[in-house]
C-alpha cells in the first residue's frame, strides 16, 4: 500500500512540474521529437514515420509521454506542445529536403483540445509555408474518441484538412465502440489498426484484422498496422494486404539523426516521393481473396512480384513454391517464355485492358490474365490472376478454341481468327500487336489488312501481300496446297523501326465449312533475314523508274541535287552525326562541309529547343518513325528563325543505318507563297500561346495603346516550385501539370486575356484595362486557381504562385522594357 501511495505522489509531483514548466521546456529544447519508422509492406521500403514527443528534463530526467501528456491535457495546455511539434517536424523535413537528403512523410497526432484552443490548420499551413515543404509530407492523426466527443466540430475540421491537401488518418481504430459509424460518416485516408489486436495474435485476432483490412479497402481507405513486433506478424499482415507497418520490428522511436542511421544500418531503402502514389495503388490492390491474385511490377523490363497469395501459387504449380522461385521460373527465366511474357506485358501497357496469355511450366498449361493499374517513369504495375487449365474439370472449356491454342504463343507472334464472308477479324494471341489504336474486340477485316499493309509491310512486298490476302481465292489456294495451308514471308516493320522477315500463314479452322481461318505471324529461322536482305531492298526501284544499269546516271543526279536544289537537306549516321548536306543547307547557315562533318546538333548549338529535335531523331533511328512537319526554331547569325522539319530513316537492307532530313524557313516560305502559311503560335504543352505568339500579341496591344489610347496590363505569374516538381516527379509529369495550369488560367481569364506560356511554369497575360483593382482581383483568382491544384494522377503537390504586373501607362513603362520590369518586380 505505501508503494502505490508513493507512486501516486510521484506522478502528481511530475504533473505539477510539467504544468508549470511546459513553456520553459519548449524554449530550452527539453522536449524532443522522436520518429518511429513506417514501412511499406509490399516493398519493405521506408515510406513514412510517426512523430512522438519525449521530455528529457535536466531536473526530472527522462519523462515518457504518459507522464506529461495527461497533465497538459488536464491543464488545457496540450496545444502548446502540439503546435511546437508541428513546427519542429516541418523544420526537420525542410532541413533534409534543402540539404538534398532523403525526406519522408511524417504523421502528427492532434488532440481535440488542440482544435478547441487554436486553429491548428492555420498553425500547420503557417509552418508548411515558413519551412517551404509540400503538404503531402505531413499527415494528421486523430483518434476515434475525438470525433465521438464533438462530431459536428470534427466533421468540419476533417474536411478542412483534407480539402487543403493533408491526409487525415484515424488512429487507434477499433479501440472504441462506434468505429463503424465513424467510418460511415467521415472520410479518412488511412486507418491505423489498434496495436492491441496484435498482442494475442491468435486466430480470433487474425480474423478481426483481416476483416478490417478488407472492409477498409472496400470503402477506399488505406491501412497501417502499428505495434508490429515479430516476423510472423509481418508476414501475416503482408498476406492479408495491409499497406503499411509500424512497430519495434522496424525500430523504436528515435531522434531524427539516429532514425536515419538506423534505417541505413538495417539496409532499408527509402521510398522516393515520385513513387508514393505508384506503390499506394499497388498496396491498395493487394488484398485477401479466394481468387488467385498477384501484383507484379515491371521496372523497365525487370519483373518482380510484389504480392502473391497462396491460391495463386498452388493454382500455378499444384504445390506451394515460394514467391522467389515462381518469379525465377516464370518472370525471369532465360527461356523463350520470358520473351513472350515481355511481349504480353507490352500488349497490356498499350491496351490498358485485361489481357490473356497462355503458357506452360513444369508440364502445366496456365492461363495468365493481367491488367495495368499504375505507371510511372517507365515502370508498370499489373494486377494478375492465373488458372491451371490442365486441372480444369470443365470439359467444354478444355475443348474450347482458346484451350486448343494454348501452346500457339510459343510458335507465333500473333494469331487472329478471320471470317472473310463476314469481313471480321478477332485477335486470339498477341492481340493487334502491330496496331495499338485498334480495339482488341475486333474490327473490319478489309480495313485492318489495308492499314496493316500501308503501315507495316515493306513497299517491295505490298503487291505480294495483296495476293496473299485475296480472300476470294483463299479456299482454293489452301485446297491446292499439299500442306493444307498457305504461307508467305514478308518484311514487317517492328517497334524499333527496323524491318524483320516474318512468316504469315492462313489455315482453315476445322468444322467451320471453310468460312473461318487462322491468320498467324511467326518469326523466321535465325539466318533467313540475313540471306534475304542480301537479295532485296525494302522497295522496288523499278516502281520509280530506277534501273540498276543506270547507276552512274543516278549518282550524277544525286550530285546535282545536292549542289543545286533549293531544299535544305542533310543526312546523318546512326549516332546523329552529320555525314553531308546540300549546298542550300550550308549556305543557309553560312557553313562549309568541314564545319559540320562528324558533329551532332548539340555540338553545333544552333537550336533554341534542341530537346525536341534530339527526341525526334532518336525516334527516327530507334523506331523508324517518319517525322513530318515539326515546327521549331534555330539560330542563324544571332537571328532566331522559325523552321519546319522533316526526317526519315535510311535503311541498308532491313536495318536503319542513319537518317535523312530537310527543313524550310517559315519566313522565307511565307514570303514565297504570299503569306499563305501561318506560323504556329500555340504552345503544344498547355494550349496557350507560345513566346512567338505572345510577342506578336504584345506588338498589337502596344500599337492599340499608341494609336487608340487603350491602356493594358502585362501580368506575369510563376509557380516558384517548378524545379521541385520536376526533381520529384520528372519531365513527363511536369508537362501534364503545365497543361492543367494552362487550363486553370484559361478558365479564370475566359476570353478577357491573351495568355502565353513563356518558359517552365512562367505565364504571361495581356489584359485591356486601366483598373488596378480589376488586375489585383484577377491575380488573386489566378493564384488561388493554380494553388488549388493539389493532386494530379494521384500524385500530391504544393504549388506556390507569385504574380506581378505593370500598366503600359506607368511612367517608367515602354514597349521594350515592360516585360523585364515586371520580371524584376516578380523576383523582388
Amino acid at each position: 500500500m505505501p508503494l502505490a501511495s508513493d507512486n501516486s505522489q510521484e506522478r502528481k509531483k511530475i504533473a505539477k512540474y510539467v504544468v508549470a514548466n511546459i513553456e520553459k521546456a519548449l524554449e530550452n529544447d527539453w522536449v524532443k521529437v522522436y520518429y518511429q519508422p513506417v514501412v511499406r509492406a509490399l516493398t519493405g521500403q521506408l515510406c513514412g514515420a510517426e512523430s512522438l514527443a519525449r521530455w528529457i528534463d535536466p531536473e526530472m530526467g527522462f519523462l515518457s509521454p504518459d507522464k506529461f501528456i495527461g497533465a497538459l491535457e488536464e491543464s488545457r495546455q496540450i496545444h502548446k506542445l502540439d503546435c511546437w511539434i508541428v513546427k519542429k517536424v516541418c523544420s526537420d523535413i525542410s532541413e533534409r529536403i534543402h540539404n538534398g537528403l532523403d525526406a519522408i512523410p511524417v504523421s502528427i497526432n492532434f488532440s481535440r483540445l488542440d482544435l478547441e484552443a487554436t486553429d491548428m490548420l492555420k498553425v500547420l499551413e503557417d509552418a508548411v509555408d515558413e519551412y517551404d515543404i509540400p503538404r503531402d509530407y505531413i499527415h494528421v492523426e486523430i483518434t476515434e474518441s475525438m470525433i465521438v466527443s464533438d462530431a459536428e466540430m470534427m466533421s468540419g475540421m476533417i474536411e478542412r484538412f483534407r480539402s487543403t491537401g493533408y491526409e487525415v488518418w484515424m488512429d487507434d481504430f477499433g479501440s472504441g465502440y462506434s468505429s463503424l459509424t465513424v467510418l460511415k460518416d467521415y472520410h479518412f485516408d488511412t486507418l491505423k489498426l489498434d496495436m492491441s489486436f496484435l498482442r494475442s495474435f491468435d486466430d480470433k485476432s487474425k480474423a478481426i484484422i483481416t476483416s478490417t483490412v478488407i472492409m477498409a479497402k472496400e470503402i477506399d481507405v488505406m491501412t497501417l498496422a502499428e505495434g508490429v513486433e515479430t516476423k510472423e506478424q509481418v508476414e501475416f499482415l503482408k498476406n492479408i494486404g495491409c499497406g503499411r507497418l509500424q512497430g519495434y520490428y522496424y525500430g523504436k522511436p528515435m531522434p531524427i539523426d539516429d532514425f536515419f542511421d538506423h534505417i541505413k544500418n538495417c539496409g532499408i531503402d527509402i521510398e522516393k516521393r515520385q513513387w508514393r502514389h505508384f506503390y499506394d495503388v499497388a498496396s491498395f490492390s493487394a488484398r485477401r481473396t479466394d481468387e488467385p491474385l498477384a501484383i507484379i511490377e515491371n521496372n523497365n523490363g525487370v519483373f518482380r512480384t510484389l504480392f502473391m497469395n497462396e491460391i495463386y501459387k498452388t493454382q500455378a504449380f499444384g504445390r506451394s513454391y515460394d514467391q522467389e522461385m515462381i518469379d525465377q521460373k516464370v518472370l525471369n527465366s532465360n527461356s523463350p517464355l520470358n520473351t513472350q511474357l515481355k511481349k504480353f506485358a507490352d500488349t497490356i501497357e498499350h491496351s490498358r485492358n485485361l489481357e490473356t496469355f497462355y503458357f506452360t511450366v513444369d508440364g502445366n498449361i496456365l492461363c495468365l490474365k493481367g491488367k495495368e493499374i499504375a505507371e510511372n517513369a517507365g515502370s508498370h504495375i499489373y494486377i494478375s490472376s492465373i488458372r491451371n487449365i490442365s486441372s480444369d474439370a470443365n470439359i467444354e472449356k478444355r475443348n474450347s478454341l482458346d484451350f486448343r491454342l494454348k501452346e500457339i504463343n510459343h510458335m507465333f507472334d500473333t494469331v487472329a481468327q478471320i471470317n472473310p464472308s463476314n469481313n471480321t477479324i478477332i485477335p486470339l494471341v498477341g492481340k493487334f500487336r502491330y496496331m495499338r489504336d485498334v480495339s482488341s474486340d475486333g474490327m473490319d477485316l478489309n480495313t485492318y489488312t489495308q492499314k496493316f499493309k500501308e503501315e507495316y509491310i515493306a513497299l517491295a512486298d505490298a503487291k505480294k501481300f495483296d495476293v496473299f490476302c485475296d480472300w476470294s481465292t483463299l479456299n482454293s489456294r489452301i485446297e491446292n496446297n499439299s500442306k493444307g495451308y498457305v504461307e508467305c514471308m514478308f518484311r514487317i516493320k517492328q517497334s524499333d523501326g527496323n524491318y524483320e522477315w516474318k512468316g504469315l500463314s492462313l489455315m482453315q479452322i476445322p468444322g467451320t465449312e471453310g468460312k473461318e481461318f487462322l491468320m498467324c505471324t511467326k518469326p523466321t529461322p535465325d539466318d533467313t533475314g540475313i540471306i534475304l536482305q542480301k537479295i532485296q531492298q525494302l522497295y522496288n526501284p523499278e516502281d520509280y523508274g530506277l534501273e540498276a544499269s543506270d547507276s552512274q546516271m543516278y549518282a550524277s543526279m544525286w550530285e546535282r541535287t545536292v549542289a543545286s536544289s533549293h531544299l535544305k537537306f542533310f543526312w546523318k549516321d546512326k549516332n546523329r552525326r552529320f555525314l553531308g548536306a546540300s549546298k542550300a543547307f550550308l549556305d543557309f547557315y553560312g557553313f562549309t562541309i568541314d564545319d559540320i562533318l562528324g558533329k551532332d546538333d548539340e555540338d553545333m548549338g544552333w537550336h533554341t529547343d534542341g530537346k525536341t529535335y534530339r527526341d525526334d531523331e532518336l525516334d527516327v533511328l530507334s523506331k523508324g518513325t517518319v517525322v513530318s512537319g515539326v515546327p521549331g526554331y534555330c539560330i542563324v547569325k544571332g537571328v532566331v528563325h522559325n523552321i519546319i522539319c522533316f526526317k526519315t530513316p535510311i535503311y541498308d537492307g532491313n536495318k536503319i543505318t542513319g537518317l535523312m532530313g530537310y527543313f524550310f524557313d517559315v519566313d522565307e516560305e511565307m514570303a514565297r507563297i504570299n503569306k499563305l502559311y501561318n506560323v504556329k503560335r500555340t504552345d503544344t504543352v498547355t494550349g496557350c500561346m507560345n513566346k512567338k505568339g505572345f510577342l506578336d500579341a504584345l506588338i498589337d496591344y502596344s500599337q492599340n495603346y499608341h494609336n487608340l489610347g487603350r491602356d493594358f496590363a502585362l501580368i506575369i505569374l510563376r509557380d516558384t516550385k517548378h524545379a521541385r516538381v520536376v526533381a520529384d516527379y520528372g519531365e513527363d509529369f511536369i508537362k501534364k501539370l503545365l497543361h492543367r495550369m494552362g487550363q486553370e488560367i484559361l478558365n479564370v481569364t475566359k476570353d478577357k486575356c491573351a495568355v502565353a506560356r513563356m518558359i517552365q511554369s512562367e505565364f504571361a497575360l495581356l489584359l485591356y484595362t486601366d483598373n488596378q483593382s480589376e488586375v489585383d482581383e484577377l491575380c488573386l483568382q489566378l493564384k488561388e486557381a493554380i494553388e488549388s491544384i493539389r493532386e494530379l494522377d494521384g500524385n500530391k503537390m504544393t504549388l506556390k504562385v507569385s504574380t506581378s504586373y505593370m500598366f503600359r501607362s506607368d511612367e517608367s513603362a515602354t514597349d521594350e522594357n515592360m516585360y523585364p520590369m515586371v520580371l524584376d518586380r516578380l523576383q523582388q
